[in-house]
């Protein structure tokens, strides 16, 4: 998350509107936690309507279709902010913004890791397990991105996220553990899980300098287009054999709402409530996004994790919550104040 505060600087630098408000009010921080709280379930929900999708439909093929809606939500976000800030400060309209030679790799890098290897590797995970069980890996992203940045020495980690690194590490176990029984066979499916999230984290320590530069929401949006266009040559053998008029309106409702609102918009959401409630208080809700995908998935679909599962992403959650909001203090003021 120390990226995040990178983000907020550099977007305000050049990518707000001008005359924004610096200090936000309390009304204000209230719409952020209610949104906020509004997005924790539509991101769990997204877990669920996913597995229903992914009955109807090769798990290839669902992660692109959402993949692409979500994209074209993003490009219609940056599009706005771009308008309004041409308009506003009587400047030329420009979508994004004139990348240097040399960041054309690491762009590109970005793209691949994040947009092509990673939601690939994550749908066909997902395939493979459950819906609930794929939040709780996804709870291991901030804590996995947190030790890179500490084994890097781009990030401070305090006596208290040690702890939480190590309670992380505990749950990460049990969830592996459980994923070998033979009743349930869920390791493959873990494993690429598990390396989708170590790209998704590894994404986050390359992009940190262009966001910087060029600002977070053009970066995001051109790495979504450039990984996404990759991303749709690999799938279009499967695209092309879907039957898609034969697909229930939950699924599609996992692939528009899901893409557009879920993965989408809820970036933009983010984004914004970091500018006033800080990132501390924004990555809490991401740690609750499992409980309510565990809550939404045994009330709709039946879906009953087990103790060892339960015990395995408290450990997660609570290991997050240590690392990022108790210890969050101590390491990302050294970012703010640069």
């Amino acid at each position: 998350m120390s990226q995040h505060v990178r983000e907020v600087s550099a977007d305000e630098a050049g990518a707000r509107e001008p005359g924004a408000v610096a200090a936000a009010s309390p009304e204000t921080d209230y719409s952020h936690h209610g949104v906020l709280l509004l997005f924790v379930f539509i991101w769990g929900g997204n877990f669920v309507l996913a597995e229903v999708a992914l009955r109807e439909m090769a798990p290839i093929s669902f992660s692109v279709s959402r993949f692409l809606v979500g994209g074209m939500a993003m490009l219609a976000i940056l599009y706005v902010q771009r308008i309004t800030h041409a308009r506003n400060d009587g400047c030329r309209f420009q979508l994004f913004p004139k990348l240097e030679r040399r960041d054309w790799p690491r762009l590109l890098w970005i793209s691949v890791l994040g947009a092509t290897l990673a939601p690939w590797l994550g749908i066909e995970g997902l395939g493979l397990t459950h819906g609930a069980r794929a939040s709780l890996w996804l709870a291991l992203g901030p804590v996995m991105s947190a030790g890179m940045g500490y084994f890097l020495n781009t990030e401070r980690i305090g006596r208290v996220g040690r702890v939480g690194l190590a309670l992380a590490g505990l749950g990460t176990l049990g969830l592996a553990l459980d994923g070998l029984d033979p009743a349930r066979g869920y390791w493959l499916g873990d494993l690429m899980l598990f390396f989708a999230i170590l790209l998704a984290a590894g994404e986050l320590h390359l992009i940190k300098p262009l966001a910087a530069r060029y600002g977070p929401t053009p970066m995001v949006t051109a790495r979504t287009i450039i990984g996404g266009a990759l991303y749709l040559l690999v799938a279009s053998p499967s695209l092309a054999e879907q039957t898609w008029f034969s697909l229930s309106a939950w699924t599609w409702v996992a692939i528009v709402l899901g893409g557009g609102i879920g993965v989408g918009v809820g970036q933009w959401v983010k984004v914004r409530a970091l500018r006033s409630l800080g990132p501390t208080r924004v990555v809490l809700y991401g740690n609750l996004v499992p409980l309510a995908a565990l809550t939404l998935a045994w009330l709709t679909i039946g879906t009953v994790p087990t103790v060892l599962e339960l015990a395995a992403g408290g450990l997660i959650i609570l290991g997050a919550v240590l690392l990022q909001v108790i210890d969050a203090p101590r390491r990302y003021t050294p970012n703010v104040a640069g």
